[in-house]
């Protein structure tokens, strides 16, 4: 009886102590989550229903708890109670590591099996080691120590439960969980104690207490069907208090909540009413996206060339959307926007975003099985920004990540579909990488002549990439019956349509429109002219299966088009896309394309004028009402966001401005004035970002009257950079302790090629700049031309290093032709000799003739003269080297001369040869001779002629130009062969990273 009676008081104070634990941290989440409660209705109802389901949830936990403190109490000895201690350690340890050995890192067993070891023996040592400490303090009447050692260890474990790695790796948190219980289970020691001197009074808590967990009990149920009306309650319960959390999950258990009603309550903002249904067919989704593929290169889209058979039998099966719009010209912005239906890069550039759930996230969540299949290039581009979507695979289960062939794909995809269960639908995306440079031309889908363009390699590609569909789609088929499948790009790719090449540098349509086909159940077969894009596909699917729109979605449900028979004439469309300098807005027939660091902006119709020439802003009266709803948009960004690091969301003008809009630059510049200072710091450090000179009276009137020294400093430097000379405020900067602010000195003052911060700013180079540094894209460009201004030497070996970064090399060698050091030539030149990118070369033939460079330059310029697409600045860069004498093969006079004769000399080549003739204007037509016989017909472009003579006979040439406008340069150069892309590198990705559920 004695035995029993000491067991209920033990179990009674281990209940008392929990009991006030859990009172505790409903006060700690009142008022650390004060905010995300309704009212104080709901804090009353965490105490009068959520507490005693968790207090008498705790009852079976206590008697165990007792019981473990009893047997190592009941220990024969020291040794026998270390012993025990020990292996209950282990065990708990044991159990942890194999619960948290889940995931990619842990795929081996060998790897898996010797973490759980470490992690049982570190258990079993600190079980072992805790012990005698235990039972000395207990021989010496330690209580103080006891209770001290205990108070830590809860708040240590609730803390770690609360903000560590919160909602990952479960069996983490349920041992944080049990440690916070354990913990405060020693507290129950002390009081055990102080009870035992009164008799009565040990009594009336031990009895007190086992009633008040029997009334407990008997509330439970009904609390928890109280508790299932009270969604935010439950919510904020379970994010924030680790202890009373677990009770909702139990309470859920005891009384699940109501399913929503089955009738349709009419759209939710931002929805239409449900037109597909895709819950019977249609469940499994397949999302193919082909990298750089334009539209109109798609033979379903009207181009001439058959190059996508398979994708153009989807189109005649679905719906293909004629006007389709990436939101950026980049795969990573691309991408991870269509994933999340929102438009990520303005977001990123806010800082928001990046908890943004994904499109795997939300079909896992209603028991989808989610696969994808993508090269790791996809998160090249602005890599630091998607670090989080990058680690966790876009949420995927299954992600095989590497860089594969189309025909590879199909592959991998069918041994997955083979292995994968059927048990429930799928979530499958494949991005086929085969479009994206470099061009490669395959010999399944040969497309020119003998002498391929980059556009026959390109369209080549293309074939490719849609073969793999075609294998990709027929598995699916065969193996997933009725499955919806969506085709599309992430981006398009130039080719000079607008005096660029490749991709993310404009928003005009051979950059961001790209082709989209929908084929699934209800889906009708025909073309829509609604203007769409890619963020529209999460808000589409998610509803066509009945699942709940997510507030954050910005894209729109696409259902009613796809679901109708014709286009609704109301219904226009509506594409944003952006750039670092461009944004445009497709609505209807318009096409309104903005610069906007200029502040400038065109109308185009691109079904009537496809390359955008005709600016029709004067004759379309919707222009205005576009350019508003373009700016509505661009403020609207990061509205609905969450924000950790400002409780408040910026004002419109310093959103629109922290996205790069020079429109917003006056707006931004009255906020000088604002009453927040945190709205002045920000507002100064935009204005230096934006630097519009427009706005540097009002920047000088606000430094004049500020107070704070961080608004002053950005101010002033702002002013520094729209060409100011350096005020007191300004100077001392470039010898300020912190860093941050004497690189900021540095670039405003090179930039006015002032070279008092080259050395800061060739050191910040070196730390942050490419290869291996994590500078944005946009400051790098800056602070190279900065270097280039002050022509800072100490920057060049560092400079070198950056020519490996593709997307910055014409920036780099633009610098090095700036700081003229002769010590970058060679570099230069082995860079230069073997660059692949068109838009590149010029700028590095350009820094090497500022260098110094002579006969070394003219071999690879006379090669990327000879090019199946010439480079066309060639013979204009060698003309202004010197490097065209007769001797060379070419002719050069200043000034321009009506025409031209003079004998070259040919080096020996068994080649066709061509020749270049650079006039003094376009327009002007080319005659003459060669050899004394007359020259075939040139190609033009603009000023430059371009005449094939095929085989030339001869060491020299007799060669007689005219031209109207004049004659500056003539040079008869060897057809060479492309360059060969290089070998796809190694990439050393796992098999496959699996995201626990």
């Amino acid at each position: 009886m004695r035995a029993l009676r000491s067991w209920l008081t033990a179990t009674a104070c281990v209940l008392l102590v929990w009991l006030l634990l859990l009172v505790c941290e409903s006060l700690v989440v009142a008022f650390l989550a004060l905010e995300l409660f309704a009212g104080a209705w709901e804090i009353t109802a965490v105490r009068r229903l959520v507490l005693p389901i968790a207090f008498a949830a705790l009852l079976p936990a206590a008697f165990a708890a007792v019981a473990g403190a009893k047997v190592v109490a009941r220990a024969p000895d020291d040794r026998a109670a270390r012993f025990a201690c020990a292996a209950a350690f282990a065990i708990a340890s044991g159990a942890l590591g194999y619960g948290v050995s889940f995931g990619r890192h842990f795929s081996a067993l060998a790897v898996r099996a010797a973490f759980i070891l470490v992690l049982a023996s570190i258990g079993a040592a600190l079980g072992g080691a805790l012990t005698p400490r235990l039972v000395m303090c207990a021989r010496v009447r330690s209580l103080a120590f006891v209770a001290s050692l205990a108070a830590l260890g809860v708040a240590l474990a609730w803390s770690a439960d609360q903000w560590l790695l919160p909602r990952l790796y479960p069996a983490f948190h349920f041992a944080l969980f049990v440690a916070t219980l354990l913990a405060a289970a020693l507290l129950a020691w002390p009081l055990r104690v102080a009870l035992a001197r009164s008799p009565r009074a040990e009594s009336l808590v031990t009895w007190a207490t086992l009633v008040a967990v029997a009334l407990a009990a008997f509330w439970a149920p009904r609390a928890a069907k109280r508790l299932a009306r009270s969604d935010n309650v439950r919510l904020v319960l379970v994010e924030r208090a680790p202890l009373l959390g677990r009770a909702i999950e139990l309470a859920s258990i005891l009384s699940p909540p109501a399913p929503p009603e089955a009738q349709d309550s009419g759209p939710h903002p931002g929805e239409v009413a449900r037109a597909l249904d895709w819950t019977g067919g249609g469940r499994d989704v397949v999302l193919l996206s082909v990298d750089a593929l334009r539209a109109d290169h798609v033979s379903a889209y009207g181009y001439a060339r058959r190059t996508t058979p398979n994708l153009d039998a989807l189109a005649r099966e679905g719906t293909l959307f004629r006007w389709a719009y990436c939101p950026t010209p980049h795969t990573s912005y691309s991408v991870t926007s269509m994933m999340t239906g929102k438009y990520m890069r303005p977001l990123l550039a806010l800082g928001l975003g990046d908890d943004s759930e994904t499109w795997a996230f939300d079909l896992r969540r209603y028991g989808y099985r989610t696969a994808a299949f993508y090269p790791p290039a996809v998160f090249f581009i602005d890599a630091p920004r998607f670090a989080g979507f990058r680690d966790r695979s876009l949420d995927f289960e299954y992600a095989k990540i590497e860089f594969a062939s189309a025909a590879a794909r199909a592959e991998q995809v069918t041994a997955y579909l083979a292995a994968a269960p059927k048990d429930k639908p799928l979530f499958l995306w494949v991005h086929l990488f085969e479009p994206h440079e470099p061009y490669v031309m395959d010999p399944a889908h040969p497309f020119g002549d003998g002498d391929p363009t980059d556009i026959d390699r390109y369209d080549s590609e293309i074939a490719s990439a849609d073969a793999g569909i075609g294998a990709i789609v027929l598995r699916v088929r065969a193996e997933r019956p009725g499955a919806t499948v969506i085709v599309t790009a992430d981006h398009g790719e130039e080719f000079g349509e607008h005096g660029g090449r490749y991709h993310g540098t404009t928003v005009y349509e051979e950059q961001v429109r790209v082709p989209l086909v929908i084929a699934g159940a209800g889906v009708v077969a025909r073309e829509s002219n609604v203007v769409v894009q890619t963020i529209d596909l999460l808000p589409t699917v998610l509803s066509a299966l009945g699942i709940p729109r997510p507030a954050r979605l910005r894209g729109r449900d696409l259902g009613p088009v796809l679901r109708a028979a014709s286009d609704a004439p109301e219904d226009a469309g509506l594409a944003f896309a952006e750039t670092d300098d461009y944004a445009l807005l497709a609505e209807g027939e318009l096409r309104l394309v903005c610069a906007r660091k200029a502040a400038a902006c065109a109308t185009y119709r691109p079904a009537s004028d496809p390359r955008e020439r005709r600016d029709v802003t004067a004759t379309a009266p919707a222009a205005d009402a576009m350019r508003a709803k373009l700016r509505a948009i661009e403020r609207d960004q990061g509205r609905f966001e969450r924000s950790d690091s400002n409780a408040d969301a910026w004002p419109e003008a310093l959103r629109r401005g922290m996205q790069g809009e020079v429109d917003a630059a006056a707006e931004v510049a009255s906020l000088l004035d604002d009453a927040s200072v945190r709205v002045r710091r920000k507002a100064a450090r935009v204005t230096f970002d934006l630097r519009a000179a427009s706005v540097a009276r009002q920047v000088r009137r606000a430094l004049a009257r500020e107070e704070d020294d961080e608004a002053r400093r950005w101010s002033a430097l702002a002013l520094v950079r729209m060409g100011d000379p350096p005020s007191p405020i300004a100077e001392p900067l470039l010898r300020d302790p912190a860093a941050s602010w004497r690189r900021a000195a540095a670039l405003a003052f090179a930039e006015q090629a002032d070279a008092r911060g080259a050395d800061e700013l060739a050191a910040w180079w070196a730390a942050d700049g490419p290869p291996h540094g994590a500078m944005e894209f946009d400051l790098a460009r800056d602070v190279l031309a900065a270097l280039g201004h002050v022509k800072a030497k100490a920057a060049v070996p560092s400079l070198v290093r950056s020519l490996e970064d593709v997307r910055l090399r014409a920036h780099v060698a633009d610098a090095l032709g700036e700081i003229g050091d002769p010590s970058a030539r060679r570099e230069l030149l082995d860079v230069f000799a073997s660059e692949r990118y068109v838009t590149t070369r010029p700028h590095e033939a350009r820094a090497l003739a500022a260098l110094g460079a002579k006969g070394e330059l003219l071999e690879p310029l006379a090669r990327f003269a000879g090019l199946p697409e010439p480079m066309t600045d060639a013979i204009a860069i060698a003309r202004d080297a010197g490097l065209l004498t007769p001797r060379a093969g070419g002719a050069s006079r200043r000034p321009a001369v009506a025409s031209l004769e003079v004998t070259l000399t040919l080096a020996p080549s068994a080649r066709p040869r061509r020749l270049l003739v650079l006039a003094g204007g376009a327009g002007g037509p080319l005659s003459g001779t060669l050899a004394g016989a007359p020259l075939p017909v040139s190609h033009d472009d603009g000023a430059l002629h371009v005449v094939e003579l095929g085989r030339v006979e001869g060491a020299s040439v007799a060669l007689s130009v005219t031209d109207p406008t004049g004659i500056l340069a003539a040079w008869i150069v060897a057809r060479a062969d492309d360059i060969a892309p290089p070998p796809p590198a190694p990439w050393p990705a796992p098999d496959a990273s699996t995201v626990a559920p």
